[in-house]
């Protein structure tokens, strides 16, 4: 997610800002505007060229992208000077704040310089309010060009990219060897469809790629937008349900044809999804740090609640009564009431909460911590029973389809472990390298989505991984 105090300072500055404006700005902001080359800005909101890109900030009334990239450092720059830099050590100075974006000093204060037509301690004197004027001078809301689209037909029809070329990897066969597939564009989110699709969002590509399960190849993409992070289906599988982060959207995807068909606003940029049993609601959380229930055939508030903090995952019930909702910079759970949109209790379990999982009895409530490794809740007592500790912390959390194991991702370690649920201890690593995202089960396999830039798939329970050539 963007850091949320630059991107709300920048929606309020240019609130004309189309939902295309914004992918681009938020963008920016995630990486300080150190995105690297127009090409790779480019491939993650899913245009086609430069030329692409320039009539789209032309049309938002934004400088090109050299100059905005340079804006956004800037501004982030002033806002980290505001608050002391690093840690609060009141750290302004540029050179230790350029470190954080991994620029050289010189090249910062050259920025600075060719980005405003002033100096650092110049920009300092005049405060950010008066920077964020400098920079709406470059800017101008757009002349309206086009007539307004009905909310309920997507705009993003066609994919701005080809395909995986079919026919480059090998099949897969069921009960295979471990294999990975090479799929760049920051895979992340991951869901399947019985043991014949799975989707898998690239969320540097803006686009929805399919697997067929039954012959393990690639069998193209469906384009949805800038940052598509996760993914769900129904429970007749021919809808799917994807997050668009930097849109502020829901995407409805028919997973039939493969096509994007609706899109639904949500206020703040959207993370994790989930159903309910009955199929009538689909909750979802933003940075907004709120919680909201969405009608399935409509897209329509049903229902919000406020959280403490920004919430990464989200868990139901067996009952499908209850959602577990983890609030990572809370350091808590929260167990709302779906029906009522009220909090019932919540677990403090301190760390950042991330991946939930519900035993299927409903009895116990299996949370990864991102600071110390795995939190087991007894939902009957509401009391914290065990801890699996872990220096490398767990993020991603899912139980095999057998419900004797845990598949926990470590991230920063490059890894995901595999834990006995009955007893509770280490079956073993998999040391996958690069960043584990979502994990998904077809029965048979466990499929691990790479940020890194590929799909791994091998047998349930097996700790044996593919070679490293992709």
């Amino acid at each position: 997610m963007p850091p949320l105090a630059l991107a709300s300072l920048l929606q309020g500055a240019l609130p004309w800002l189309s939902s295309d404006g914004r992918a681009v700005v938020n963008t920016l902001i995630c990486d300080n505007g150190r995105v690297g080359s127009v090409r790779a800005l480019c491939e993650r909101l899913g245009l086609r060229s430069r030329f692409q890109l320039g009539r789209q900030l032309r049309r938002e009334g934004l400088p090109p992208y050299e100059e905005l990239a340079g804006w956004v450092s800037v501004l982030y720059w002033m806002l980290r000077s505001d608050t002391g830099g690093t840690g609060g050590t009141g750290g302004t100075a540029l050179r230790s704040l350029a470190a954080q974006t991994r620029i050289e000093t010189a090249s910062a204060y050259r920025l600075v310089r060719r980005v405003t037509g002033h100096r650092w301690k110049e920009l300092r004197r005049a405060g950010t309010s008066e920077v964020i004027r400098w920079f709406q001078y470059r800017t101008h809301p757009p002349r309206p060009t086009r007539q307004p689209v009905a909310a309920h037909v997507p705009v993003r029809t066609a994919p701005p990219t080809p395909a995986l070329p079919a026919g480059a990897l090998p099949p897969i066969p069921v009960q295979s060897q471990p294999r990975r597939l090479a799929l760049p564009g920051g895979p992340y989110g991951i869901a399947v469809r019985g043991r014949e699709l799975a989707y898998i969002t690239r969320g540097q590509a803006a686009l929805v790629e399919r697997l067929d399960l039954t012959t393990g190849r690639f069998a193209g993409s469906t384009y949805v937008g800038c940052t598509p992070s996760c993914v769900t289906f129904d429970q007749s599988g021919s809808r799917a349900y994807v997050t668009i982060h930097y849109l502020d959207e829901i995407a409805v995807i028919d997973a039939t044809r493969h096509a994007l068909i609706q899109t639904w606003r949500v206020a703040g940029d959207p993370l994790p999804l989930l159903l309910s049993h009955s199929g009538q609601a689909l909750f979802v959380t933003t940075n907004q740090d709120r919680l909201f229930g969405l009608s399935t055939l409509t897209g329509r508030v049903l229902g919000w609640i406020q959280l403490p903090a920004t919430s990464h995952h989200l868990a139901l019930h067996p009952a499908g009564d209850r959602l577990y909702v983890a609030t990572r910079a809370g350091g808590s759970v929260l167990e709302v009431d779906i029906a009522r949109y009220r909090v019932l209790r919540s677990f403090p379990l301190g760390g950042w909460p991330q991946g939930l999982v519900v035993s299927p009895d409903g009895t116990a409530l299996y949370a990864a911590n991102e600071h110390h490794g795995l939190d087991v809740v007894a939902l009957a007592s509401g009391k914290s029973v065990a801890r699996l500790e872990d220096e490398a912390g767990s993020v991603a959390l899912s139980m095999s389809p057998d419900h004797r194991l845990l598949y926990a991702g470590h991230p920063r370690h490059g890894r995901v472990g595999v834990i006995d649920v009955s007893s509770l201890k280490r079956r073993g690593t998999l040391a996958t390298g690069g960043r584990p995202a979502q994990i998904a089960f077809d029965g048979a396999h466990a499929l691990l989505a790479n940020e890194a830039g590929w799909l791994d798939i091998l047998p349930v329970g097996g700790l044996e991984l593919p070679p490293r050539g992709v």
